[in-house]
């Protein structure tokens, strides 16, 4: 799920209600790691300033929440198809991973999760994110991350919840989740439409078992469904926008009883707690005009926000503090509205760029991005560049082709260079078919290049992506 400053349409794939609060006292628990003071404090004694604070605070949750609600039950498989130009429940899909999702509650007893051997050199990547939109554990084909003494593959972890205590089997990774209610997020590379029964062959060798079901060996009580592109019901982002501010907050306050905030987050709880957002609590006595004006100033604030520490290179905006967030509330907010469960970078780079059609005369710009010899992208996996429309999604075109670089593969020049062309109007013969990418008639567009499994020169800025220049 991915990152571009346009994305602001993004929906779960699947989604459900979560499960009844358990209390729960401030501040909470604590994800065992060690987090900055806040970027930004609170001491203003007014209760517009702390409201549009506390909306800032639990944008993540409110929004995971909504998500959970458009999705089936918790602890078990969704599992998604190939996209196309009309799935509209997810704003800026990959065309070269099919994903698969589950809704956890780790709050009765900890689940097993099971992930197949799969072909060396497919890749896959499992997210665990919490329930304030943090990656917890990045588990991938490159890197699984399993302890000294576990088998695999398959690759078998069993993933606790905050309060859990017990004994665990042996040669398996245990997953702490500093949340009851958190979320996976899986990818596994596809090689187009016609790998994709092999990738469905994989997903049904997933495993999402309660721990007491798996020692009783009831291994096949893994509960998956197959999710279909989604048409066109309303993004999570619109429905949050709706809310009225005692109706968020209120509801921040009951989603914190069963996730509470971390340590870290005590200083701003203490500050909002005056105004009676804290776990349990309602807002109902403070003015329902200031509440719902600090939901307008806080959305303006998420909508206008950039990320300061992106690089900008020939171009292309790179974003390298993705994942964990820490107490960069404004940050957290802001990520997720924009893409819930970005990869953190070691496992995805990602690069975005915007750029018109036509020009001011409304003819047909051509574009071209060339990689000169010995400098494709460097990855452990594989790269890909998807074009994309004004709100996110895939480009409509007679071929279906959606993206470059992965599959069918590019063609490199004698001398080692790949270039691409950027166009509406089909180039060939002149141009193999693995070195075309559509993008609209008409309007903007927008690109993202993403590395997977990126080597250490694209991560330290060693490596730089060219500029994406004009055909004359």
């Amino acid at each position: 799920m991915d990152p571009h400053a346009r994305a602001l349409t993004r929906r779960s794939l699947l989604g459900i209600v979560a499960a009844a609060a358990a209390a729960a006292t401030l501040p909470g628990c604590d994800d065992g790691e060690t987090s900055p003071a806040p970027v930004r404090t609170t001491g203003r004694p007014d209760a517009l300033a702390m409201a549009i604070d506390a909306y800032i605070f639990g944008y993540p949750m409110i929004l995971l929440d909504m998500m959970r609600a458009s999705s089936g039950p918790t602890n078990s498989f969704d599992h998604s198809v190939l996209p196309d130009p009309y799935d509209r429940g997810v704003a800026r899909l990959s065309h070269d991973m099919v994903y698969s999702q589950a809704w956890l509650d780790l709050a009765e007893e900890p689940l097993v999760l099971q992930i197949p051997g799969m072909e060396p050199d497919r890749f896959w990547l499992f997210q665990l994110v919490d329930g304030w939109a943090n990656t917890v554990h990045d588990l991938t084909s490159k890197s699984p991350r399993t302890t000294v003494n576990a088998d695999g593959p398959p690759f078998t972890y069993v993933l606790t919840g905050p309060e859990w205590t017990g004994t665990l089997p042996s040669k398996i990774t245990r997953l702490h989740m500093p949340s009851a209610m958190s979320t996976i997020v899986a990818r596994v590379q596809i090689y187009g439409v016609a790998d994709a029964p092999k990738v469905n062959q994989w997903q049904r060798q997933m495993k999402l078992i309660p721990l007491s079901a798996w020692n009783r060996g009831e291994l096949d009580s893994t509960v998956s469904r197959v999710h279909p592109i989604d048409r066109g019901s309303e993004p999570p982002t619109k429905r949050i926008a709706t809310l009225d501010g005692q109706t968020y907050l209120n509801r921040l306050c009951r989603l914190m009883l069963a996730d509470p905030p971390a340590t870290a987050d005590a200083p701003l709880m203490a500050q909002l707690a005056t105004i009676g957002i804290q776990p349990g609590g309602i807002v109902d006595d403070q003015p329902s005009d200031t509440l719902d004006e600090a939901v307008r100033q806080a959305q303006r604030r998420l909508a206008e926000w950039t990320d300061p520490t992106a690089r900008s290179v020939n171009g292309w905006e790179i974003p390298i503090d993705l994942g964990t967030f820490g107490t960069d509330y404004l940050r957290r907010a802001a990520t997720t509205r924009r893409s819930p469960a970005l990869a953190p970078i070691r496992d995805i780079l990602y690069a975005n760029r915007d750029a018109p059609t036509t020009d001011d005369q409304g003819n047909p710009l051509r574009y071209r991005i060339r990689f000169e010899p010995d400098q494709w992208p460097p990855v452990e996996a594989f790269t890909s560049i998807t074009a994309y429309d004004t709100q996110g999604f895939l480009v409509p075109n007679p071929d279906a082709i959606y993206s470059v670089g992965h599959f069918p593969a590019v063609v490199r020049a004698p001398d080692g260079a790949v270039e691409l062309v950027v166009q509406h109007r089909d180039p060939r013969p002149a141009v193999p078919t693995g070195n075309w990418l559509p993008i609209p008639a008409t309007g903007d567009f927008s690109l993202t290049l993403r590395l997977y499994a990126p080597r250490r020169t694209a991560l330290d800025g060693q490596w730089e992506p060219p500029p994406m220049t004009l055909i004359d």
